[in-house]
């Protein structure tokens, strides 16, 4: 078993996968994508919801358009701009399809 503590996230590794885990990993690859989208030049940056305050939402703006996760606050890692834009209304199909058209796909959701 590996195991590592970083900002006070535990990261054990070990055989079977809690829940927990993939919310950690989906939170870790979110912050990845946001990374790499502000590297190319895409808007990139958290925004606040006073009634959760405890979940900032990371909002990338795709050539495809709008995209956003809610994030624990306690596993945000490194410091982010303020989202200048405002959210779109967009649902989570909305969300999904604006990905897959990213990606180069034309799947139906």
């Amino acid at each position: 078993m590996i195991c590592r503590i970083y900002k006070g996230i535990d990261m054990k590794v070990e055989q079977s996968s809690t829940l927990d885990d993939a919310y950690l990993d989906r939170n870790q690859a979110v912050m990845a994508l946001a990374r790499m989208a502000l590297a190319c030049g895409y808007p990139v940056g958290l925004c606040y919801d006073e009634q959760e305050p405890d979940w900032p939402v990371m909002m990338i703006d795709l050539p495809t358009g709008q995209v956003g996760w809610h994030l624990p606050k306690k596993e945000l890692v490194g410091e982010w701009p303020k989202y200048q834009g405002q959210w779109d209304g967009h649902c989570l199909e909305e969300k999904r399809q604006r990905m897959v058209a990213f990606f180069g796909g034309n799947q139906q959701m």
